[in-house]
């Protein structure tokens, strides 16, 4: 029997999302080949680095991305928000030529910022919503973001995932108050985007056995709240169809769109494309997800499965297109 790869599965993180994370985590580590892999939970926390092994929390030593002697042949990056989203892992580990399961440090650096990413795919003719970015520290001008963006629109952290610190405004009045909040949340600055009115979609996109980037089933989502907020998410307060009620040539154009972002953004391994879909209109981009939820109730996993892929397989192929093509 061949050796079996090791494969350190990165989980955790500095942000609001490391609960997430671990739950993505747990989800690797439950469906992972075991014959084909030798995989290892690796807690990145605050106060340190600390591998799970022999039910014993044994220290990890980052710098060389070792533990108790042992080396890895690559990573399987499962951590929502910083440090594992926006760059700074991927960063670590292509310095030390460890292949991992996501975009390089740029591409994960980029789409982790809504506004850059936002500002990245309406250069590259995508569609995407009016949007307005706000740096720290920096001055906003009321009138601007009312002529140009309106109201009701959304307030966002550059830098967060989950939908934490989202406001949507409906009145001038409440502006202030929401970029603050914004500007409070991850640090990147903030995004006055429009309101969008229309059915909410998401698509996956994985690579196929040839590497090839493959759309999967499109899901549209539901909620009976204002919009798809962190309680929509995680606290069951929305529905999921995969695959959607839609006819084949706007799913078509959904994938096709969410192959372009993916390919554009030079995402690698497992991403999702946030689109909302306006009266037959060109679907519209509202938010590209480098690392999406991989949790035993996530949507790409499901999305996955309705296409016939079992968590196992999907497990498989992302470590076989990334970390062995690598």
């Amino acid at each position: 029997m061949p050796e079996r790869l090791a494969i350190a599965v990165l989980t955790g993180g500095y942000s609001e999302e490391a609960p997430i994370s671990r739950k993505s985590a747990a989800m690797v580590m439950n469906h992972i080949d075991a014959d084909r892999f030798d995989a290892t939970l690796v807690h990145v926390d605050p106060d340190g680095w600390w591998a799970e092994i022999d039910h014993a929390r044994v220290p990890f030593d980052h710098e060389s991305f070792t533990v108790a002697g042992k080396n890895f042949d690559g990573a399987f990056i499962v951590i929502h928000g910083t440090p594992g989203e926006d760059g700074r892992i991927q960063a670590q580990l292509e310095a030390l030529n460890i292949p991992h399961t996501t975009g390089d440090a740029k591409c994960m650096a980029m789409t982790f910022h809504k506004g850059k990413t936002t500002d990245f795919l309406r250069e590259h003719q995508i569609a995407v919503a009016q949007s307005i970015r706000i740096e720290n520290n920096e001055s906003w001008d009321g009138d601007a973001i009312e002529k140009l963006i309106g109201f009701p629109c959304f307030v966002k952290p550059n830098e967060a995932g989950s939908s934490f610190g989202i406001s949507l405004v409906e009145t001038r009045a409440a502006l202030s108050d929401a970029i603050q909040k914004a500007l409070g949340t991850g640090g990147g600055g903030a995004l006055v985007e429009t309101f969008l009115q229309g059915r909410e979609f998401t698509i996956g996109v994985i690579p196929d056995e040839q590497g090839a980037p493959m759309a999967l089933p499109v899901t549209e989502i539901r909620t009976d709240r204002t919009y798809f907020d962190y309680e929509a998410k995680y606290g069951g307060e929305s529905e999921e169809t995969t695959p959607a009620n839609i006819d084949d040539s706007v799913r078509q154009e959904m994938q096709a769109q969410a192959i372009a972002v993916y390919k554009a953004t030079a995402c690698r391994g497992m991403a999702r494309v946030d689109a909302i879909w306006m009266n037959r209109e060109v679907p519209t981009v509202i938010e590209v997800n480098g690392i999406p939820g991989f949790s035993e109730v996530s949507i790409s996993p499901k999305q996955a499965e309705a296409a016939g892929i079992s968590k196992t397989a999907l497990i498989t192929r992302i470590i076989e297109q990334t970390i062995l093509k690598k």
